[in-house]
């Protein structure tokens, strides 16, 4: 009987104790949340930078978010980089609801910075969103560089390719650029969303160059694609040496009569 009487003290006792305190599941947030939470720490510390480049990959991500794209036109704005917050924000505009506060927030910063668009702002897809924003230059820029190779020129050697420029983030994926370009000469995309992009020259099948770049609204991008940055040797275009011994007679090679 003692021992069952202290068996009960005890397990009243064990059981006036509070719960053990639990750590927080590591899974509790999604990879978009993780990512987006942690941009929201940056931004209160006023790092923006950091916070932009978490913010473009919860939106990388999950390209259909509002939230990444809210806060990364926000952090955007804190930089002062208007185009690109006036990119996001229209963004947000284009697919949040009307009644969201995302969308209410970017359109009071729109109409504040004289932004607002005047066509109506529920876009069907990105690539209607895309073309509505070529050809402005708030939202839009230049790409323009030159192709070298060591002994081409179209002059010398005519090798002729294809450039293509594809949209590398989500806002923009749907932009596609492509033309023809010569070996050793310029080239020029004009109206371009802006955005991260990849260009690729591709000469007979073969890929030369496969670039990254940015281009900013309202500026001018330039790159150059030279040998020294392509997989490809040099050999494979450059004219072959000339060897003047076979265009002359040795000194000692004996004379016809």
């Amino acid at each position: 009987m003692r021992r069952i009487l202290i068996g009960v003290a005890l397990l009243l006792a064990a059981c006036q104790q509070g719960p053990a305190p639990q750590a927080p599941k590591a899974n509790a947030l999604s990879p978009v949340e993780r990512l987006r939470a942690e941009g929201d720490a940056f931004l209160a510390k006023a790092d923006y930078v950091n916070a932009i480049e978490k913010y473009r990959q919860a939106a990388d991500l999950d390209p259909a978010a509002i939230g990444p794209r809210f806060a990364l036109g926000t952090a955007y704005s804190f930089l002062d980089k208007r185009p690109e917050a006036i990119v996001q924000f229209r963004w947000v505009m284009g697919t949040a609801a009307a009644d969201s506060t995302e969308y209410e927030e970017a359109r009071r910063w729109l109409t504040r910075v004289g932004a607002l668009a005047t066509t109506p702002t529920v876009v069907a897809d990105a690539a209607q969103r895309s073309a509505a924003s070529a050809g402005d230059p708030t939202t839009s820029g230049r790409l323009a560089g030159r192709t070298e190779w060591p002994g081409v020129t179209p002059k010398i050697k005519l090798i002729t390719g294809m450039l293509s420029l594809t949209g590398d983030e989500p806002v923009i994926q749907d932009v596609k650029r492509t033309r023809q370009f010569r070996l050793g000469d310029a080239y020029e995309f004009k109206d371009v969303p802006a955005g991260r992009y990849r260009l690729a020259a591709v000469i007979d099948g073969t890929t030369i160059w496969d670039e990254k770049i940015t281009v900013e609204a309202g500026k001018d991008t330039g790159l150059t694609l030279s040998q020294a940055t392509s997989p490809v040797p040099a050999s494979m275009f450059s004219p072959p040496a000339t060897a003047s011994t076979e265009s002359s007679p040795s000194p000692d090679a004996p004379r016809s009569q």
